[in-house]
């Protein structure tokens, strides 16, 4: 079942009419759903964008534009789902596999919080992409930038589609600890 069959209705009646979403919508959609983004917060954070804008607005507000509020939701959600395992073994597992693609050793410290270990799982998460990166021909590099460019106004969110695109490329998922 994807993001998309569950979601176009409730995001068109939020919009304020309209039939279809524009293709960088269902692209939006389809980028959440491969990243594992909980469907509940992904509606949560979507209602909650849409409905801090007044009604005339909405339906030219684009749907990437939700972004930042999903994932301040999702944090939230995860923070309270991920009681079960304990959050620094989640680290160290993702620290392990970010030195089996840098090919290096990490000599990382265990975080004293959930905010200090994302922020550690992040800036290796970007060495990881770079280090991808930079192993692309000219021809690759400027395919993927064409292929997220109508993204370049939310930069926090182009970034973080060139970077899944990378990752995909070579099988990864990313290091969140707020993503399995």
């Amino acid at each position: 079942m994807s993001y998309y069959r569950e979601l176009k209705d409730f995001i068109l009646q939020l919009k304020g009419g309209g039939h279809f979403l524009s293709p960088r919508d269902v692209w939006f959609l389809k980028f959440l759903e491969e990243e594992g983004y909980p469907l509940e917060v992904i509606r949560e954070g979507i209602k909650k964008f849409f409905l801090f804008h007044p009604p005339e607005k909405r339906s030219k507000l684009p749907l990437f534009m939700s972004f930042r509020e999903i994932q301040k939701l999702r944090r939230l959600h995860m923070g309270k789902a991920s009681g079960n395992e304990d959050w620094r073994e989640r680290f160290l597992r993702k620290v392990r596999l970010a030195e089996e693609i840098l090919k290096r050793e990490l000599n990382v410290h265990v975080p004293e919080d959930l905010k200090e270990a994302e922020d550690t799982l992040q800036r290796l998460e970007g060495e990881m992409a770079k280090k991808i990166w930079e192993g692309l021909s000219r021809e690759e590099k400027a395919s993927i930038l064409r292929r997220f460019s109508s993204f370049k106004g939310d930069e926090e969110l182009f970034k973080s589609m060139v970077k899944r695109e990378l990752f995909r490329r070579k099988g990864l998922k990313g290091l969140s600890l707020f993503v399995d």
